[in-house]
């Protein structure tokens, strides 16, 4: 009986010692990514906020521009290279630049113990910036900025072309400015969502 009282204290000494590793490994690897999501959030924030800083540097060059280019045509006022990095903390990321006509609404529906309910947030920014990783951890954060009445378009991925351009042009001899990133050819014009 001698043989066995040893045999079963160190099956549970070594069992023990797995559930310990295995405790211990959970919460390295769960620190782990709680910090690298921070880590990521914080890169994001401040990509968005270069981002935002030069857009506003775009719209007061607008504001003193007198181009007028002839109808139906377009013209670049001024570009700027963001210089965005090729990756935030080892994952792709993505940039979205996006107008509205003056009123975000988010709708969330929830159901609680069988029961439904609808949650609405409005918020007046006509102009957001999303940046977003495209790896995993999915993190993205999102940047409001105020008092920008010019479109914003365009989305920027790791590796591709960081430009931001300001455009005019002249539709029906109606001037409009837009700012772009990217590299769109295209002008989309939103005049109202119904």
């Amino acid at each position: 009986m001698k043989g066995i009282s040893r045999f079963v204290t160190y099956s549970l000494i070594i069992l023990s010692s797995f559930v310990i590793l295995a405790l211990f490994t959970t919460l390295i690897y769960s620190y782990y990514n709680r910090v690298l999501e921070t880590n990521i959030q914080v890169s994001l924030k401040q990509i968005a906020v270069q981002a935002a800083d030069s857009i506003l540097y775009l719209y007061d060059q607008a504001k003193e521009s007198g181009a007028s280019p002839a109808n139906s045509t377009s013209i670049t006022l001024r570009s700027i290279d963001l210089n965005y990095p090729n990756q935030v903390v080892n994952r792709n990321f993505e940039v979205e630049l996006l107008s509205s006509p003056g009123i975000w609404n988010v709708i969330t529906n929830l159901t609680i113990n069988n029961a439904t309910a609808t949650i609405r947030k409005e918020s007046t920014s006509g102009t957001k910036i999303i940046a977003k990783t495209t790896q995993k951890p999915i993190v993205s954060y999102e940047y409001d900025v105020a008092n920008v009445p010019i479109k914003l378009q365009g989305k920027f991925r790791s590796g591709g072309n960081d430009t931001l351009r300001l455009v005019r042009y002249n539709y029906d001899d109606s001037l409009e400015d837009v700012i772009i990133l990217g590299n769109s050819s295209i002008i989309i014009g939103i005049t109202s969502i119904k």
